[in-house]
């Protein structure tokens, strides 16, 4: 090999290498660093509790030193206990995992049942479907067992736009999501489609049985649609995120768009996010709230704030806690999977009625003044409001019992390798 080949070789490496990697010359000797996470508040620091996850998409606290992470592609819950991964499975489904399908979404209450949303494989392929189990927690064989039916949902024609993230709400009703599963009927607005079919909504439900909360927004509704009575909003296209804030007790999502506007929006019971109608605010889209499909009772409301490039924003959380300080208490943090970004983790500041998101001149940076439409247009804007970089792709965030945010996270690049991180003071 030539000197010239040499040199364009050397260079052609540590391009592709410093992408990814820090590359460190010490005394001749040639070091390649793993690029942490790092944030951009001096005062905070983020530090690795757990490696060794395969492919995981949502974590749930048992109590302080137990964590359960779903895998989505084995179909594995594993426990985090103590901060260390234990060998054994707690439990193992059988589940396609094909695209967006596999094992999806956790919620847990009382420190002892727990929910799991994932896509059930079955012999007979045309009786694939998403379904919500309730499992009991052994906590002297740690293992999850005595599995009982919550709700069972489509997963036709996919295999994207499953959702799945769950919650227990303040009201003690399980709330989950479920993306519109290509479909394109009345839960889509489409106002000659095909009637609702459990796609493209969240569901607000009794724990113990799967029934509807007898306070559903639909659940009296004119059109006698029993199927209306278990949701809580629609028009959904897909999301990764649904959460409470802990001050008002109202819902927040975030949702994804096709090419254009991933959104963050505040969930009142009957709320029409305006999907297939409608992505990002409904001034851009050239049509009026009265061509949606509006059944009694729904409101569509705008996006409490979007990014104009469909990024693929996943997870959210406001931190209840001051463990951050006082400035991140009850305020919001979001993630990406890491595509178009090097995995952010955003941060924003309620308004002060709570209704939305608070931008001005003064806040934060000069730069971020773009950002009062509410609207992250560039990779500038979107720089501005993001707290910490490097963090691949997020697919959880929570509070943990100790008050410090954990970031559940995947490296596609690396076949799905997992890990958990801690944001604690310095």
């Amino acid at each position: 090999m030539t000197n010239l080949r040499i040199v364009l070789f050397i260079a052609l490496f540590l391009t592709v290498i410093l992408s990814v990697y820090y590359f460190v010359i010490d005394d001749n000797m040639y070091y390649i660093i793993a690029q942490e996470p790092s944030l951009n508040d001096p005062n905070l620091q983020v530090e690795t509790i757990v490696e060794g996850l395969s492919w995981p998409t949502s974590m749930a606290f048992i109590d302080n030193n137990n964590i359960l992470v779903l895998e989505k592609e084995k179909g594995t819950v594993r426990l985090v206990s103590n901060g260390t991964l234990q060998e054994t499975s707690v439990l193992e489904v059988d589940v396609n995992s094909r695209s967006e399908r596999g094992l999806l979404g956790i919620a847990i209450v009382n420190n002892d049942t727990v929910f799991l949303y994932y896509t059930e494989s079955s012999q007979d392929g045309d009786q694939l479907r998403n379904r919500v189990y309730k499992y009991q927690w052994n906590d002297e064989k740690r293992l999850l067992v005595n599995p009982t039916l919550i709700l069972d949902l489509p997963a036709f024609p996919g295999p994207n736009h499953d959702g799945g993230k769950l919650t227990i709400g303040p009201d003690n009703y399980l709330y989950g999501v479920i993306g519109d599963l290509n479909h394109m009927g009345k839960l889509q607005n489409i106002v000659n489609g095909p009637d609702p079919d459990d796609t493209g909504v969240i569901f607000r439900i009794n724990p113990e049985d799967g029934s509807p909360a007898p306070d559903n927004p639909f659940i009296n509704n004119n059109n006698d649609l029993s199927s209306l009575n278990k949701y809580y909003a629609y028009g959904i296209r897909n999301s990764f995120g649904i959460t409470f804030d802990p001050v008002t007790n109202i819902l927040w999502d975030t949702e994804n768009g096709p090419t254009e506007y991933d959104e963050v929006n505040v969930v009142k019971s009957g709320f029409n996010s305006g999907w297939r109608q409608v992505i990002g605010p409904i001034s851009t889209s050239g049509i009026t709230e009265d061509e949606l499909v509006n059944f009694p009772n729904s409101k569509y409301a705008d996006p409490v704030f979007s990014w104009l490039p469909s990024i693929g924003i996943t997870d959210i959380e406001f931190l209840n806690s001051s463990k951050l300080g006082d400035k991140y208490a009850n305020n919001i943090f979001v993630g990406d999977i890491g595509d178009l970004t090097n995995g952010y983790l955003y941060y924003f500041e309620v308004n002060e009625d709570r209704t939305g998101i608070k931008f001005n001149s003064n806040t934060r940076s000069s730069s971020q003044t773009g950002l009062t439409d509410l609207v992250a247009d560039n990779e500038q804007e979107m720089s501005a409001i993001s707290l910490g970089t490097d963090f691949g792709g997020i697919t959880d965030i929570e509070t943990g019992p100790d008050g410090f945010l954990y970031i559940l996270t995947l490296d596609r690049e690396s076949d799905g390798e997992g890990k958990i991180y801690r944001i604690t003071q310095l």
